[in-house]
C-alpha cells in the first residue's frame, strides 16, 4: 500500500511540480486517512516539501534517507512521533525532472535529482485488518475443529454400530450353540451316568486285573466326558445367583477330596485362609475346579510339575490365585483365553476359561490370567463378598 501512495505522489510530483501544498492537501484528503505525514527530502537532506508546511526549508541529518539516496532503493522502517504514535515509515527514491522555471531559481542543479519522498502511514487500520483476519482465521479454526469432531463423532458411532452388530451375530450363533449344547448335554448325561454306575460296580466285584484296568479306564473317561456335559450345560443355561454362607475352610478340603480321586490331584498344593464368606458356593466350586484343573492338564506331562491354590479373604473380596509351572502359554493364544473353544490341548474342549469368565462376570467378579513367576500359567480371580467375613478361627 505504501508503496502505490508513493508512486502516485511521484506522478503527482511529475505532473504539478513541487508545489507548496501538494502534500498537505493529500494528508487532508478523506482519500488518504490513513497517511500520518508526507515529507520530500533533497539530496542534501533539506525537506522541499512537507505535510506540515511549517518544516519546509529545514535540513535533517537522517540515516534512513542518506542510504535510500545513496543506494537508490526504497527502506522502511518503524518510528515513534512526539505525539508518542508508533508509524510505519517508507522511504522512497525518486527522480523528478525540473521545469524551466525550477532551474532559473537553481542554475546549478541537475534537472533530474535524486530526492527521496517519506510516506508514514498510521498501523491501526492494517492492525485492524489483521485483527479481523484473525478472527476469521480463529472462526474458521473453530469450525473446522467442530466439522472434524463430528467426523471422530460419526466414525465412533458408526464403528461403535459396527461392533455391536457383530457382537450380535456373534451372541446369536452363540445362543444357538448353546442350545444345540444344552440339548445335547441333557441326551448324553443319563446314558453316560448308566455306563458309569454299570462300570464301577463290575470293578468293585471283578478280580481279573485286565478287566478291572478296563474298567477303569471306562469310569476315568466317563468322568471326564461327565465334565464335558457339566461345562456345556453351565455355558449354556442363563445364569442365576444364589449365595449362602458357609466355611471358607470345608468348602477348600471339599475341593481337594473332590480333586484326590484322580491321581493328578497329588500335585495340587492348597493354602485356604479360615473363615466364613457369602457367595454362590456351586458356581465358586464350577470357577476354583476349572482353573485347577486347567493347571492340572498343563503339568501332567512334567514329573515335578505342581499346582498351587491359594485362597484368601481380603477387604470385602475373595481372592482366588492358582499358579502353575508347566510350560506357559503359546502367544496366539493370549488374546483369545476366555473365548469358547480356543484351546492348546489336544482334548480339550477350550470351556473352561470361558465358563470361568461367565461366572465371574455373573458374580460382580473379574477373573485375569498371565504369567507365573513359576513358570507357568498364573490366573486371579476377584470376586466381592456378599457381606463381611467373620474373623478366622
Amino acid at each position: 500500500m505504501a508503496i502505490d501512495i508513493a508512486v502516485n505522489i511521484g506522478f503527482s510530483l511529475e505532473r504539478l511540480g513541487l508545489k507548496k501544498n501538494l502534500l498537505s492537501d493529500l494528508v487532508a484528503d478523506d482519500r488518504w486517512a490513513d497517511l500520518a505525514f508526507l515529507a520530500l527530502y533533497d539530496k542534501m537532506g533539506n525537506i522541499v516539501l512537507h505535510s506540515n508546511p511549517n518544516l519546509m526549508g529545514r535540513r535533517e541529518t537522517d540515516p534512513f534517507v542518506s542510504q535510500v539516496l545513496k543506494e537508490k532503493a526504497p527502506s522502511h522502517h518503524f518510528s515513534k512521533l512526539a505525539t508518542g504514535e508508533r508509524v510505519f515509515v517508507l522511504d522512497f527514491p525518486l527522480h523528478l525532472h525540473k521545469t524551466a522555471k525550477e532551474e532559473r531559481k537553481e542554475p546549478g542543479a541537475s534537472s533530474a535529482d535524486p530526492y527521496c519522498l517519506r510516506i508514514a502511514l498510521h498501523p491501526y487500520p492494517a492492525n485492524s485488518i489483521v485483527r479481523r483476519a484473525n478472527v476469521q482465521l480463529v472462526l474458521i479454526a473453530g469450525a473446522l475443529g467442530i466439522l472434524w469432531l463430528f467426523a471422530i463423532f460419526f466414525f465412533w458411532m458408526w464403528r461403535k454400530n459396527f461392533l455391536l452388530q457383530a457382537q450380535l451375530e456373534e451372541q446369536k450363533r452363540m445362543a444357538a450353540l448353546g442350545q444345540m449344547a444344552a440339548v445335547l448335554a441333557h441326551e448324553i448325561r443319563n446314558p453316560l451316568s448308566s455306563i458309569k454306575g454299570f462300570a464301577q460296580y463290575h470293578l468293585e466285584q471283578s478280580g481279573d486285573p485286565e478287566l478291572r484296568e478296563d474298567l477303569a479306564i471306562i469310569v476315568k473317561e466317563t468322568a471326564r466326558l461327565e465334565r464335558l456335559t457339566a461345562n456345556l450345560l453351565a455355558y449354556a443355561r442363563p445364569l442365576d445367583i444364589f449365595n449362602e454362607e458357609f466355611a471358607l475352610e470345608e468348602f477348600c478340603r471339599e475341593v481337594l477330596k473332590g480333586l484326590a480321586i484322580r491321581e493328578e490331584g497329588r500335585r495340587l498344593v492348597a493354602k485356604c485362609d479360615q473363615g466364613h464368606i457369602l457367595t454362590d458356593r456351586g458356581k465358586l466350586m464350577q470357577i476354583v475346579i476349572n482353573l485347577v484343573q486347567n493347571g492340572l492338564e498343563a503339568v501332567k506331562e512334567q514329573p515335578d510339575g505342581r499346582v498351587w491354590l491359594e485362597m484368601v479373604i481380603n477387604d470385602g473380596e475373595l481372592i482366588i490365585t492358582v499358579e502353575d509351572n508347566g510350560p506357559g502359554l503359546p502367544e496366539e493364544v493370549r488374546s483369545r483365553l476366555f473365548e469358547p473353544f480356543v484351546t492348546t490341548k489336544t482334548r480339550g474342549t477350550g470351556l473352561g476359561l470361558a465358563i470361568v469368565k461367565r461366572l465371574c462376570t455373573a458374580m460382580g467378579g473379574r477373573v485375569s490370567v498371565g504369567s507365573s513367576e513359576k513358570g507357568g500359567v498364573k490366573a486371579v480371580v476377584r470376586l466381592p463378598l456378599g457381606s463381611e467375613e467373620s474373623d478366622f478361627i
